[in-house]
């Protein structure tokens, strides 16, 4: 009896369309946030902002991203990595010529709109298609959008400090980066996940992360000009920040493996309120730079637990980044008046005494939050 030999599948490579494109994709998604950083203090004085009110840029991002994710939920369709890129990139070309801050506000609702469909695609499709390697690779694809965050702010220095230049880039990024994305999904109607569930309540930790990491990307390079150091300074610092940003989410692909993923989230929560108490206490650029190191651990960390507890419906991962992109939409807002009496470098307290505590409540109610998984997951 001749016995046919079944074929041995195994997880796509770094040399697969789905790694290139996803990475590609990241990059040019990374390249936004240090950008808006760098760039708000120019904006400010440009269109005579007071302080704190360049947190609406970042507010109108997150409100873009956040409807991405709402759309995906309810399977509108057309929506990938595709349309990502290309909303993405007519953003960043309506920001490189945007001569009223009302229409930089509108460009940026454009480009969040374009990553929000970036985050949701990619992520997905990195976690299943990589099997057992998945969370890993995750972490590594959200390593490479830090690559992005790295280059752009020395690009803007290379440009001689004027942004429209390299939003340009970024659109021209966004174009390439069209030749190798994989085609968009044909998602189903889905809706909104049953709300009465109790285990929804552990994205309320990714909300918080909110006024970590987004307004510690946002407000970074404004925080180190508020205490005297230069704009050239501060663009440094910045890329200084997503270098140790990048080198975290690199080490996650061995650490994803050693270390669980809850406690990964602790030490990045805590360790970047710690570093932000040093740059409050004296040492911003030390403080600031060594916050990135731990930020970056948050993020993939927390969807990695979050997803064993919810599990792998796409409701729910649409859950998981909705309620992130709705941290960082409105945190700009809860900072502005704060902001108008403190100066933008309270940023740094800010952050350090939010870190702290959503590493404390973390640690405290982890457990409980476990039990609310369901027995299969």
């Amino acid at each position: 009896m001749t016995s046919i030999a079944q074929p041995v599948t195994s997880a796509p490579g770094f040399g697969s369309r789905l790694f290139l494109s996803g990475a590609l994709a990241f990059f040019v998604a990374g390249t936004l946030p240090a950008l808006y950083g760098v760039a708000l203090p120019i904006w400010s004085e440009r269109f005579g902002l007071g302080e704190g009110e360049g947190g609406l840029l970042l507010s109108a991002n997150g409100a873009g991203a956040f409807l991405a994710v709402l759309s995906g939920v309810f399977g509108i369709p057309g929506l990938g990595s595709r349309t990502g890129l290309l909303a993405l990139g007519l953003g960043a070309m309506l920001l490189s010529v945007a001569g009223t801050w009302g229409l930089t506000l509108a460009a940026a609702v454009v480009t969040g709109f374009g990553f929000g469909l970036l985050t949701t695609s990619v992520n997905r499709r990195f976690l299943a298609g990589f099997g057992e390697r998945g969370p890993g690779m995750v972490g590594l694809v959200n390593a490479v959008y830090g690559l992005g965050a790295i280059l752009s702010p020395l690009a803007f220095l290379l440009a001689g400090g004027r942004p429209g230049a390299v939003f340009l880039g970024t659109t021209a990024l966004a174009l390439f980066a069209l030749t190798l994305a994989e085609p968009d999904e044909a998602p189903a109607a889905r809706g909104l996940p049953d709300l009465s569930q109790r285990r929804l309540l552990v994205t309320l930790f990714i909300f918080a992360n909110g006024l970590v990491e987004g307004i510690s990307i946002g407000f970074g390079a404004s925080a180190l000009i508020g205490v005297g150091l230069s704009a050239q300074a501060a663009a440094q610092l910045t890329s200084g920040f997503f270098v140790a940003y990048l080198l975290s989410r690199v080490s996650l692909y061995w650490l994803a493996h050693r270390i669980p993923s809850d406690r990964l989230f602790v030490i990045g929560a805590g360790g970047a309120g710690l570093a932000m108490a040093v740059a409050v206490l004296g040492a911003p650029a030390v403080g600031y730079v060594v916050a990135g190191a731990f930020i970056g651990l948050i993020f993939p960390a927390y969807y990695v637990w979050a997803i064993g507890i919810l599990g792998e419906d796409a409701r729910m991962t649409a859950a998981i980044l909705t309620m992130a992109l709705l941290g960082s939409t409105l945190g700009p807002i809860v900072l502005r008046p704060i902001l108008a009496v403190t100066g933008e470098e309270g940023v740094f307290w800010i952050v350090s005494a939010a870190g702290l505590m959503l590493a404390t409540c973390f640690a405290a109610l982890k457990g409980r939050a476990r039990a609310l998984a369901p027995a299969s997951a």
